[in-house]
């Protein structure tokens, strides 16, 4: 059940998108809100006191424009530190189940970007994360999960089910190989996966789906084909480094997501 949602707000316009995409989950599903913003702590002290006002004004206009978060608690929070470690901190302390960022710039420059805290966020912390690319018109229609064999990969399936009821739902497994006993271990993982996820009370049996090919290929191919609105993907620390069903996370992924990403922790 989620009943924390935390958004990181950076002030740009992707944020902004984030952030009504926050307001329809919270609405959804009875979560408190809470909107982060990071000042640098390297500024100097007046530096400082200012952009946390102007951070506060920007983020009001925000949520002025969204008469629907009136039914729901929120909690503005500015603070100065260290962007995605203190965006960490905050979601231990306040506990939350969700965070929630805007998608990166399109820049090559992606070490000094919003896209390098998506990727720390999720490198370096064990809560879902999802990376919000399109304006939200309701709730997700659609969804695909790329599972395989891992618990992360079955956590991420069940975290789907709990955030998207009545959501039509694929379970997305790629196969790079034949005649090693692949096809057979993603057919017996997807139908044990498929019989639990009903069972736990989907609207509708999530769609096993099996595709021969590159994981990433697989994955970009199954969105499209869905029309999907949301890609979901599991991820665990294998020798301390953040990986995917897919291996590490690829950057092509993060860097050009198909649709908004959710990257949920096993």
């Amino acid at each position: 059940m989620i009943r924390k949602i935390l958004i990181a707000h950076d002030l740009s316009r992707r944020s902004s998108v984030a952030l009504e995409r926050a307001a329809q989950l919270a609405g959804q599903t009875g979560a408190v809100l809470d909107i982060l913003h990071v000042v640098e702590d390297d500024l100097p002290a007046a530096v400082v006191d200012r952009r946390k006002v102007e951070a506060r004004a920007v983020v009001t206009d925000d949520l002025s424009a969204l008469p629907e978060l009136a039914k729901i608690k929120v909690e503005t929070v500015v603070i100065a530190g260290k962007d995605y470690t203190d965006i960490l901190d905050w979601a231990e302390k306040s506990s939350a189940d969700l965070i929630l960022l805007g998608v990166h710039r399109e820049d090559a420059l992606r070490s000094i970007v919003v896209g390098t805290t998506a990727e720390r966020l999720i490198g370096f912390g064990s809560r879902p994360v999802l990376v919000v690319k399109k304006l939200p018109a309701g709730r997700y229609p659609r969804a695909v999960v790329a599972v395989d064999i891992s618990a992360s990969a079955q956590e991420a399936a069940r975290f789907a089910l709990d955030l998207l009821p009545g959501s039509e739902i694929r379970l997305v497994h790629a196969v790079a190989m034949t005649g090693d006993g692949a096809q057979a271990k993603a057919v017996e993982s997807l139908e044990k996966l498929r019989s639990e996820l009903s069972a736990r009370g989907a609207a509708a049996p999530p769609q096993p789906i099996i595709r021969h090919g590159s994981p990433i290929a697989v994955i970009r191919d199954a969105v499209r084909d869905a029309e999907a609105d949301l890609l979901v993907a599991g991820a665990q620390r294998r020798a301390g480094l953040t990986r995917t069903l897919i291996g590490e996370i690829p950057e092509d992924l993060l860097a050009r997501p198909p649709c908004d990403l959710l990257v949920v922790h096993a």
